[in-house]
């Protein structure tokens, strides 16, 4: 293909053309403004196991100031379309909406921020696919899909509201569903809105989930499930993880930029293995597994490299760590190998970020 010349206007061409361009300059939407970055930062992290105020000290230590409360709902295969949570019981949903309030009450009380983040558990699990895949097979599958999700979602939204939850999550990782689906999403975060006065975000999976999102604009953040493959070898050192860091941002910053909100990593978290920052997203079965290496400085370096490299973005809103438990000291050898950085000197890492 011949390259194109440039086009020479007379000298009263380009003055026309300008007053045109004015003309416009002043008709037209002024370029997006500047996104201001978060006043504060979220410092959170999921934590599993019995809290209350008699054991929260180590969450005070770390510095943390969100506690990320995780509730489930469940489906049985991917292509499920019935969203249950106490199989429907009313009995013991009213049971569990009080067990809740009495496990989230003490933890405002103590000072902490809350984030609900709603998840939905897949029992039967295969090659098909996991919860980024779940999609119903027919119309009808659809309809009782939307209308038992909404259930399950709204009781928590309405319950997140009634304990002063600064934050609430609209989904977890249902990639095909937010992709195929975004005018539900559109329509339902109006209705949660309805209910539930606080913020809300959608945790969006880190592989194609996140960019291809329609529906940002609606919500106050734009969630990330932040397991990036970093390395491609294991014992990375804080440097070569950082430089994987570096090739994600201009992915995430695009995605900022288009919709104008800050980024919240809604989870990241880090295994104590030699592999666990190749794959962070691999779930270990059983923390006493031998497949996997013990590596303590593979998961410190993947926190330092986090607190070094991504903590200072101007985009980043927080984090919401996978996961503390009050509970590690009891048998510390059966989560060595897991995610938390309880008792490990990631904790130690995460204490200094936070701080």
């Amino acid at each position: 293909m011949r390259p194109r010349l440039p086009i020479r206007f007379p000298a009263l061409s380009l003055l026309f053309l300008g007053g045109l361009g004015l003309l416009w300059a002043c008709t037209t939407r002024p370029a997006m403004a500047e996104i201001p970055p978060p006043l504060t930062k979220q410092k959170g992290a999921h934590v599993f196991g019995h809290l209350d105020s008699s054991n929260m000290d180590f969450l005070h230590d770390t510095h943390v100031e969100w506690v990320t409360v995780v509730t489930w709902g469940y489906l049985n295969n991917i292509s499920d379309s019935l969203v249950t949570h106490h199989n429907g019981d009313s009995t013991m949903i009213e049971e569990s909406n009080a067990s809740f309030l009495r496990w989230v009450g003490p933890i405002r009380e103590a000072g902490f921020k809350v984030f609900v983040k709603p998840h939905v558990w897949i029992y039967e699990v295969d090659q098909r696919g996991w919860r980024s895949d779940v999609f119903p097979v027919s119309d009808s599958g659809w309809e009782q899909w939307k209308e038992t999700y909404r259930n399950f979602m709204l009781r928590y939204a309405r319950l997140a509201e009634e304990v002063g939850a600064e934050m609430f999550c609209i989904g977890t990782e249902l990639t095909r569903l937010s992709l195929e689906k975004p005018q539900f999403w559109r329509e339902f975060i109006q209705e949660i809105r309805e209910v539930y006065s606080g913020k809300l975000t959608y945790a969006a999976n880190w592989y194609r989930e996140y960019e291809e999102i329609s529906f940002w604009s609606e919500l106050d953040y734009i969630g990330i499930q932040a397991y990036f493959p970093l390395v491609k070898k294991e014992y990375p050192t804080v440097a070569e993880i950082s430089a994987g860091w570096q090739k994600v941002f201009p992915a995430i910053e695009t995605v900022r930029n288009r919709y104008g909100k800050n980024v919240l990593f809604t989870e990241m978290g880090y295994k104590s293995t030699s592999d666990g920052v190749m794959r962070p997203w691999d779930w270990i079965e059983s923390p006493e597994s031998r497949d996997k290496v013990y590596s303590l400085e593979t998961q410190e370096n993947a926190y330092k490299a986090f607190f070094q490299t991504v903590w200072p973005q101007d985009w980043m809103a927080g984090v919401h760590i996978w996961q503390l438990r009050p509970d590690y000291f009891a048998r510390p050898e059966r989560k060595d190998r897991d995610f938390t950085p309880r008792g490990k000197p990631a904790e130690e890492v995460l204490k200094q970020g936070f701080e």
